[in-house]
Parts: structure tokens; C-alpha cells; sequence
């Protein structure tokens, strides 16, 4: 049966939600304002409607609190009306939250700052799993927050087992790893055309990050084979292999041939060839990505598909990060020039 005619209702929403998108241009210019009072009177001119008069160190908790609040309020807009299925989606992609707050938690603990200055509450309020982050606050140590990680059964315990064996300074990656292990596995349920290409890309997206991480970090082929989430043949094993030989062109012509992604990352990467400059591209490429894909799944499954529901709410989820991003390098004086190397991705979107 056609995806339009068992989800009538779903194709608007999706219309309704990258509508709200930012344009290129307004991302850009966010990405590249050279001062504050220039950030915050773009993204004025956007659906983040924020309160604050000036961006500085104190009023970017503020700030970070009202872009979730928008991302969150086109969310629950979403999530009235729906079908069970669809909704069943946003709680997944929601999940994303538990997975980035741990992350904050670690960060905090690691720097001796209070982790509750820096969780994000909203959406954990919204799937009710708040009590998994909250259970987290009293740890003192990052391994602790493993242990009670352990004791809840959280997959998120899963990267403390990496985090021995290569280095807790390599925390985020292994989080990262753990939520899309997670994400797709839960994902996999869907007897769903449209979501497995979803799921396709993002292991295919998750395993060339690693390959590439991995080998800045200087990892042998057989520990850099050891993290794959879901490369065993195709372009990913062949990105895997390329990597591990140090084939830096090769593993760029090969990333160039991953529909619909792998150009944006391999023409960027490609105006300094190394491994090196391959890793900060792929790290910030996830917004480019999801927008990429998004595109690509309305035209082949239709806007009415599950894939494109959760594409969409990825980029959403991306481009709210992305804003929060771009004011804290602000306001941490990152100059213009860093800034529109960390965000070159954009261009493509």
C-alpha cells in the first residue's frame, strides 16, 4: 500500500517541519558572524525567536535552553496527531538526547565543572527517561558514571569498554558508536524500505568517521576493523581497508561514490588531502548529511515515508546543535577564518 495512503496526514507535517529550515543563507551567516550582536540579530530573523540581549559565556546556557525549546516545540507539534508508528519514531530520535547528555556529564566531570550546569532536560522530560541522566549527576568519576550505566542497563555502557582499551579522551566518538548501535538496532524493527536506507547511511556515515578517527589516532587495522557499527562489504569495507593502508586518495574517491553524502564530504576533504583535515570535515558534516539524505528520500520514497519523518527530524535536531555551536566558538573567540573551516560543510547543503 502507498506510504500516502496509510499516512495521509504525515507528508504535510514533514512539508511543515523543512519549512522551518534554516535557509543556506541564514546558516551560513550564523556560522560566520563576526560578532555577537551580529549572530543574535540573524537568528532574530529566523524561527528562533530568543529573549537574550547579549551573547556572553553567561547567557549561552539561556540561549542553548530556548533553540531546544523551539526544536522541541516543532517536535511535539509533530507528534500531535500522529499514528502510533510516528510516533514511535520520535521517541526514538529523541533517544539522541540521553546518549549527547552523557556526554555532558563526562565533559563536566573531566573539566571538575557541576554537570547539572550543563544537561538538557526538555526532551528527556518529554520521553520521560529524565531519571536515567538524573541517576548519573551524583558520579564523581567518569567511571562511575560506567558503573551506574551498567546497573540501569543502558546501552550507553557498552563505549566504557572502549574508553579502557583506547583512552577516555576518546569519549565522545565511543558515545557516538553506542547511539548508533543503539539507534539502528531499535530502528531495524520497521519492516520499512524508506528507514533501512535511514539506517544504511547513518552506519555507513558512523563507520567512515571511525575508519578515519581511528587512524589519526593511530590505531592498528585490526583495532580500526574492531569499531565498525555495520561495514562488513561495499564502499564501507573498501573506506575501511583504504584507511588502514593510509590510502588517503583512494579512501576520498571512494567516499565520493556514497550517494547522497559522499561528494559533499570527499570536495571539501580533497582541497587539503590528509587524513587529518578528512577527520574535522567528517565531524561536522552530520548536518550536510542528514539534509542531503532528507532531500534524497522525498523524491525517492514520497514525504509521506518514515525515512523521511525521521531524516527530517534529524537535520532539525542537527541545525539546533549547529546554532548552539556556532555561539559557543563565538563566544570563546574562535576567529571567522577557524570558523568557516569547522563549518565548510554548510556550503553544500
Amino acid at each position: 500500500m502507498s506510504s500516502i495512503l496509510r499516512r495521509p496526514s504525515l507528508g504535510p507535517r514533514v512539508r511543515g517541519l523543512r519549512v522551518k529550515s534554516l535557509p543556506k543563507d541564514r546558516a551560513i551567516a550564523l556560522a560566520y558572524a563576526g560578532s555577537s550582536d551580529e549572530y543574535l540579530n540573524v537568528l532574530r530573523t529566523t524561527q528562533y525567536q530568543i529573549s537574550i540581549d547579549k551573547l556572553t559565556q553567561e547567557t549561552l546556557k539561556d540561549l542553548r535552553d530556548q533553540v531546544i525549546k523551539t526544536y522541541m516545540d516543532n517536535v511535539k507539534e509533530l507528534y500531535l496527531g500522529m499514528t502510533e508508528e510516528g510516533r514511535e519514531i520520535v521517541r526514538l530520535h529523541l533517544r539522541r538526547f540521553e546518549y549527547e547528555n552523557i556526554e555532558y556529564i563526562i565533559t563536566a566531570i573531566r573539566s571538575g565543572k557541576n554537570p547539572e550546569d550543563f544537561v538538557v532536560t526538555e526532551p528527556l522530560d518529554f520521553t520521560r527517561r529524565r531519571y536515567i541522566i538524573t541517576s548519573l549527576l551524583g558520579a564523581r568519576s567518569v567511571e562511575e558514571v560506567g558503573e551506574r550505566l551498567r546497573a540501569l542497563g543502558h546501552p550507553a555502557a557498552g563505549a566504557f569498554e572502549l574508553m579502557q582499551k583506547f583512552g577516555y579522551d576518546k569519549f565522545t566518538i565511543f558515545i557516538d558508536r553506542q547511539w548508533i548501535m543503539d539507534y539502528t538496532k531499535s530502528l531495524s524493527k520497521f519492516n520499512d524500505k524508506s528507514i533501512y536506507k535511514l539506517v544504511n547511511t547513518l552506519t555507513t556515515y558512523f563507520d567512515v568517521v571511525l575508519a578515519v578517527r581511528a587512524k589519526v589516532w593511530g590505531l592498528s587495522p585490526e583495532e580500526i576493523a574492531s569499531l565498525t557499527v555495520g561495514a562488513s562489504s561495499g564502499a564501507a569495507r573498501g573506506i575501511f581497508d583504504a584507511t588502514a593502508r593510509g590510502e588517503i586518495a583512494k579512501a576520498l574517491d571512494l567516499i565520493s561514490g556514497i550517494k547522497p553524502w559522499g561528494q559533499v564530504v570527499a570536495s571539501i576533504a580533497s582541497e587539503e588531502p590528509t587524513f587529518e583535515n578528512l577527520s574535522i570535515v567528517l565531524d561536522n558534516a552530520y548536518p550536510a548529511v542528514m539534509r542531503k539524505f532528507a532531500d534524497a528520500s522525498i523524491v525517492e520514497d514520497s514525504e509521506f515515508s518514515l525515512g523521511s519523518l525521521l531524516a527530517s527530524l534529524e537535520y532539525a535536531r542537527a541545525e539546533a546543535m549547529l546554532i548552539i555551536k556556532a555561539a559557543a566558538m563565538l563566544v570563546e573567540g574562535v576567529s571567522v577564518e577557524k570558523r568557516r573551516s569547522y563549518f565548510a560543510p554548510l556550503t553544500l547543503i
